[in-house]
């Protein structure tokens, strides 16, 4: 049985582990060692990362986006196919950077957004004669949220806070260009209800760089309750605390609750000419948590235990790996990809 390696322990890797057992031979590892299975390891430590990753033939990491430079970079040197969840753009870029001394694959960006909305999204795209434009939209929203900003977390702050900072790809006109964040609100309606959608960094995944000047245009936005924006933006922008993620992350994490009562709201609309006509083509999903497994946690471990299943099955090329060049026949009819079919 092919042996993978798991970096962190949190909601995500353990589902990962889960719902991979029956497939591969797993190691889990975390810089918390707080079960007998868990091995501790420190990705800055290379020395504790590489005997972590002796004799592994799959990484996925599901830790930090901070750790992934230092995973991605020793997966590398010692002969080993990388997955990651990361949506943080430049970490993409730094594992990209690797393609050319890589023998094996790199796929970074899979999970939930992005990962399957991008698998989707290039799919409806490609439906077309003429494609024109794709919104994709996607939100971890709580069930059942008391407070003022209608939200509680359901996955990594770090990550969280992370995509409210950074420019954002997006095509205009045909044309790639960086939107800012928090910016770009728009009402949207979903089976009646109503939410709103921003500009958020990372969820487009290489869409933007796949069909500039092929579509007209192009945007990911994340989905929240109505009036969550206005409270982020007077945190990272009138408080200014894009300039200390460090106090944000603790703000949250000391004052946000956790839930385990979600709901991912996955949305994708491509519209373009089809038989020539001006059509619309819709994927419109709402996923909620079961067998002890929130939403986020079955959404985002699902996109990413199908890349790796792939991998185990010898289907996917050497180098960089982008998500829309995965076969979305294989990905959504897939033991973990159908979730979201």
């Amino acid at each position: 049985m092919m042996k993978l390696a798991i970096l962190g322990a949190g909601r995500v890797g353990q589902t990962l582990k889960k719902l991979l057992e029956n497939k591969f031979d797993i190691i889990v590892g975390d810089l918390q060692q707080n079960s007998p299975e868990i091995i501790a390891v420190n990705a800055a430590d290379s020395k504790g990362l590489y005997k972590f990753l002796s004799g592994v033939s799959i990484v996925i990491s599901a830790a930090d986006f901070t750790a992934n430079k230092q995973v991605a970079s020793a997966a590398v040197e010692l002969g080993i196919h990388y997955v990651d969840l990361t949506e943080d753009v430049e970490t993409t870029r730094f594992v990209r950077s690797l393609e050319s001394n890589a023998q094996v694959s790199l796929v970074p960006q899979c999970g939930l957004a992005p990962g399957a909305i991008d698998i989707v999204g290039a799919h409806l795209l490609r439906q077309f004669e003429k494609p024109l434009s794709l919104k994709l939209r996607v939100g971890a929203l709580p069930l059942y949220p008391a407070n003022r900003m209608s939200y509680y977390l359901s996955w990594n702050t770090a990550g969280l806070l992370n995509e409210y900072v950074h420019p954002c790809e997006a095509i205009v006109e045909e044309q790639k260009v960086m939107s800012k964040p928090l910016e770009g609100l728009e009402k949207i309606e979903i089976d009646g209800y109503e939410y709103e959608a921003f500009n958020t960094s990372g969820g487009a995944g290489t869409l933007v760089e796949t069909f500039a000047g092929k579509v007209q245009e192009l945007d990911y936005k994340t989905i929240r309750y109505p009036g969550h924006v206005d409270y982020l933006r007077f945190m990272f922008e009138d408080l200014g605390l894009k300039e200390r993620m460090d106090l944000a992350n603790e703000i949250f994490n000391h004052n946000v609750p956790t839930t385990e009562d979600d709901v991912v709201v996955f949305f994708a609309k491509a519209i373009g000419y089809l038989d020539g006509k001006l059509t619309e083509r819709n994927w419109v999903r709402k996923i909620y948590g079961k067998d002890g497994m929130t939403a986020i946690q079955l959404c985002t471990a699902s996109g990413a235990a199908e890349v790796v299943s792939m991998l185990g099955e010898g289907l996917l090329k050497p180098g960089f790996v982008k998500q829309e060049d995965l076969s979305f026949e294989r990905f959504i009819q897939g033991e973990f990809g159908r979730i979201f079919a």
